[in-house]
């Protein structure tokens, strides 16, 4: 029975892919041509995919890009965010910035252990912003000279309560030199996902944005029942077969 229920168990992690699709977070429409283009500058986001354990929990997360290479250096990653239960709540962030304000001076993310914080921040909306730091203005501030996707969320405001999950997620790291993908490896106890899940993430600019939800392949308990039972079977049907041979 236990290499029975290991089997079920590595079959069922689960490796779901995801391209960009939203042009922005729900809501958070600026009313400038920005609101019809998915990508304003640089990144071009392209997609990519979540792993999830046999248990459900979040283990790793890989994005990938199709970018020009032309004003690379002024990017830095905001916080990743990530919505359990895809009810428009975020539940988790990985506080990747340390900024309270976007600008194109921000410090990269290196590689290496940064936190998962515990928080119940609402989606929101342009008109209503319950804790975010925003992007900024064209031509304004830290983007004199630049033009960006306007007052939209890149991480969590320091006002936000949050509580530290006392686990860490391992970043690739955001450099200044061009990468085709980052990679986050979660310690795989640290996020139980919902059958449905939401995670999204962006740069300091705002110029593409990630918001995608996705659905969890559940395992159904009688059809891991039935599974086993017809292993146990075959198994037996094999001996009976090789004692009367």
């Amino acid at each position: 029975m236990a290499l029975v229920f290991f089997l079920f168990t590595s079959a069922n992690a689960t490796v779901i892919s995801f391209d960009d699709k939203s042009i922005f977070w729900p809501g958070w429409y600026n009313n400038t041509t920005d609101d019809t283009k998915d990508v304003v500058g640089t990144p071009n986001f392209s997609g990519g995919t979540v792993t999830a354990t046999a248990g459900g929990y979040l283990d790793k997360i890989t994005i990938y890009q199709n970018s020009s290479r032309t004003l690379y250096s002024l990017l830095a990653p905001g916080d990743l965010f990530i919505d359990a239960n895809a009810d428009k709540v975020w539940d988790y962030f990985v506080d990747l910035t340390g900024w309270t304000s976007a600008r194109s001076s921000n410090p990269d993310a290196a590689a290496g252990n940064y936190n998962i914080y515990k928080i119940s921040l609402q989606l929101g909306n342009r008109l209503s912003n319950p804790g975010y730091v925003l992007s900024g203005y064209d031509n304004t501030n830290g983007w004199s000279g630049y033009y960006i996707r306007d007052k939209h969320p890149v991480a969590v405001n320091g006002a936000v309560s949050k509580e530290d999950t006392l686990k860490d997620v391992n970043f690739t790291g955001w450099h200044d030199l061009y990468t085709e993908s980052w990679t986050f490896d979660f310690d795989n106890t640290a996020i139980l996902l919902g059958k449905e899940f939401t995670i999204a993430w962006t740069v300091n600019c705002a110029n593409d944005v990630l918001y995608e939800t996705m659905t969890r392949p559940v395992s159904e308990p009688a059809t891991m029942l039935l599974l086993g039972a017809g292993l146990i079977g075959l198994a037996g049907f094999g001996r009976k077969f090789l004692k009367n041979s």
